[in-house]
């Protein structure tokens, strides 16, 4: 995943004449360099203090030395660069059909962002990068997420899995945009609810259809870059739930499963079997899990500790595999409880968007070289993405940085725009 800058380029010319003409054009060209500063200056977009040279905006100009009257001179017409630095690390999960109806979207300078579908055109404002997510669900006997009851609903025996889009859309999609990050599902170890779901599926059977997307999408773009879809959040069940995956693959394909890039989600929200919150992996017989917190109010939802807890709970379990050198990618995580859960007042913004820049701060600057990623100054995290931009239903009302009715930016989505512009330098390094 590699960050997009946007170039406007006016390249040089080779012109050969007198020197009095050289003269006027010479004269020319210096006008049009003054012209050139003064138009630049007044519509690029306010840099950074702290990063003036990665806003800057080069001139070059190249003036010929006239030998004689009769002897054509070169002259090199300005070269004037302008790019737009992005918060590479940092990006936003997105829930509406476009993330262009937001007048103010590119002001974040996100550096990519997810929107759990895949795309052969997606939306780049700024030239952020964007990442394809194949949805996949196992197959049962009743219409896929619409009951959680695999009693009366079980699995289709033998068991299969369907995915989308096509194969043959996968890879037009993937020809189309060469180097993407691609994701395989979503939240697998989820069980659906009544009514509603993500990508449920059994472990073992998850192996088999990343082995299968894993290599439709390469023999489209071999330079794609192919990893799991993100768990819930990475609790002991769902570290467990990944182990299973990772034998299942070695033992049907003799090798490691290859993953290029590592995934998870970071929520802290129960694990409770037919309860609200994560419920329990498919494939467990587990009544309970983590993070039963009764009675309510949950400040622990927002724990940067427990985040660190699961971040070093995968790594470990990355090194353990030999996986130690590849990227961790965050995808999902952010405030799903309303106010009144976490125990604070209802009309109190800031404890949600302290949450999120101390979040940034910790996946931006915590490092281990016992775990984590060498060719990153050993960072635990690679990059993250804020859920979300922009969704609506009924989750804390302040998690959201965009109101997709009025299509204002709201208070966390003005403090995501000044950490990324605060901290543009570090953000706008290529973690891998």
């Amino acid at each position: 995943m590699n960050d997009r800058i946007t170039n406007a380029t006016y390249g040089k010319y080779r012109i050969g004449m007198s020197s009095t003409g050289v003269r006027f054009l010479v004269l020319g060209a210096v006008l049009m360099l003054i012209a050139a500063c003064s138009t630049v200056q007044a519509s690029a977009p306010t840099a950074n203090p702290t990063n003036a040279t990665a806003d800057a905006i080069d001139f070059e100009v190249f003036l010929p030395e006239v030998t004689t009257p009769s002897t054509p001179s070169p002259l090199y017409l300005p070269l004037v660069s302008l790019q737009v630095p992005l918060s590479t690390r940092l990006g936003f999960g997105a829930a509406r059909a476009s993330i262009q109806q937001y007048p103010e979207i590119a002001s974040l300078r996100a550096g990519w962002y997810l929107d759990w579908r895949t795309r052969v055109n997606p939306e780049r404002p700024n030239g952020m990068e964007y990442a394809q997510a194949i949805r996949l669900h196992q197959t049962t006997v009743c219409p896929i997420r619409t009951s959680p009851d695999r009693v009366a609903c079980p699995y289709s025996i033998p068991h299969a899995y369907t995915y989308s889009p096509s194969e043959s859309s996968i890879q037009a999609i993937a020809r189309a945009n060469l180097g993407s990050l691609w994701l395989i599902g979503n939240e697998m170890d989820r069980r659906d609810w009544w009514g509603g779901g993500q990508d449920e599926i059994l472990p073992e059977l998850y192996a088999e259809a990343y082995h299968e997307l894993y290599y439709i999408i390469k023999e489209a773009d071999p330079t794609a870059k192919v990893a799991i879809g993100g768990v819930v959040q990475a609790t002991p069940l769902r570290m467990a739930y990944l182990t299973r995956i990772w034998n299942r693959y070695q033992l049907l394909y003799g090798e490691p499963m290859p993953v290029d890039i590592w995934n998870v989600h970071t929520f802290i929200i129960r694990e409770q079997a037919k309860g609200w919150g994560a419920d329990i992996p498919p494939g467990f017989d587990d009544l309970s899990g983590e993070y039963i917190f009764d009675p309510l109010p949950d400040p622990e939802h927002i724990s940067i500790e427990l985040i660190d807890e699961q971040i070093r709970r995968f790594r470990t379990w990355m090194k353990e595999r030999g996986q130690q050198q590849k990227p961790l990618i965050v995808t999902e995580y952010g405030v799903l409880y309303h106010n009144s859960m976490l125990g604070v007042p209802n009309e109190d913004d800031q404890t949600v968007i302290d949450f999120m820049t101390d979040s940034f701060d910790y996946f931006l600057r915590t490092a281990d070289c016992e775990i984590g990623y060498a060719a990153d100054d050993c960072r635990l995290v690679q990059r993250w993405l804020w859920f979300s931009l922009d969704f609506k239903e009924d989750f804390n009302i302040y998690g959201k940085m965009f109101d997709p009715d009025t299509k204002e930016i709201m208070k966390t989505g003005r403090a995501f725009r000044d950490y990324s512009l605060q901290n543009l330098t570090e953000l706008s390094k290529k973690p891998y």
